[in-house]
């Protein structure tokens, strides 16, 4: 009886350890397969998203969650980007763009990472680390300047003020450098659109936005590239670009 219920566990073992093999072989199957594809494409083949999604959804929790939250909202407070509205600062949303973020980070001091925009702090004596050339403004400039924001999101501005921070947006300050003579930005190297009603930081009232031109702007997104594999790298970008297109997949 001994040796019976022996050969039975021995040979539900095998079928487990068959079982377990079968399964790491359809994994790494898987995993060959969403990494030779290109990943601007995956999204449309919907037996690879899945599976890419039903992965890309724990490893998020596990790395990104702590920061942007666990639905992927983000936190203004902070400065931390909402990932759900489908509004980019840094490139447009393809899933090689965001893939690329989650590898490298953004000013994160790995070469590859996006670092071009430095946002400086013209309240202080010295606004840039990287550009002694910008100079520091008043207070009242400030204001100025907060207020030709202000008229460029068409809201109610003061005319004259604006007018004034108009000429220092594309004078003195140089803002028109990184947020283009419009104030739409440069998605390029991850310069906001002024223009919009979206806002990484605060409630985009006139507080928020002097805080933000007084003290200067400079987030940082950690590079994955030598802590995750490069599987999990693109489950996770196509996990936020599915969140930013607000879709489901059964």
């Amino acid at each position: 009886m001994i040796l019976q219920k022996s050969s039975l566990l021995y040979a539900a073992f095998l079928i487990m350890a068959a079982i377990a093999a079968a399964a790491a072989g359809y994994h790494a199957h898987r995993e060959a397969l969403l990494l030779r594809t290109d990943p601007d494409l995956i999204p449309a083949n919907r037996s690879l998203l899945q599976f890419a999604l039903s992965r890309g959804a724990a490893s998020f929790q596990a790395s990104c969650a702590g920061c942007h939250g666990a639905s992927g909202q983000g936190d203004r407070t902070r400065g931390i980007p909402d990932l759900t509205d489908d509004d980019w600062l840094f490139g447009t949303g393809s899933v090689s763009e965001i893939e690329r973020v989650v590898a490298y980070g953004i000013r994160s001091y790995n070469p590859k990472s996006w670092n071009l925009a430095r946002m400086p702090g013209f309240a202080r004596a010295r606004p840039s680390d990287t550009d002694p050339k910008i100079l520091p403004l008043s207070p009242g400039d400030i204001r100025d300047v907060v207020e030709y924001l202000v008229s460029l999101q068409k809201g109610s501005a003061d005319p004259a003020a604006a007018s004034r921070g108009a000429q220092i947006y594309n004078g003195v300050g140089g803002c028109f450098d990184c947020h283009s003579l419009d104030g739409r930005g440069d998605s390029a190297i991850g310069a906001p659109d002024l223009a919009d009603k979206v806002t990484l930081y605060g409630d985009g009232g006139r507080e928020a936005l002097i805080d933000s031109v007084a003290n200067g702007r400079q987030g940082i997104c950690p590079a994955w590239i030598n802590r995750l594999n490069p599987a999990t790298i693109r489950e996770i970008a196509l996990y936020v670009y599915m969140l930013s297109h607000n879709a489901r997949v059964d």
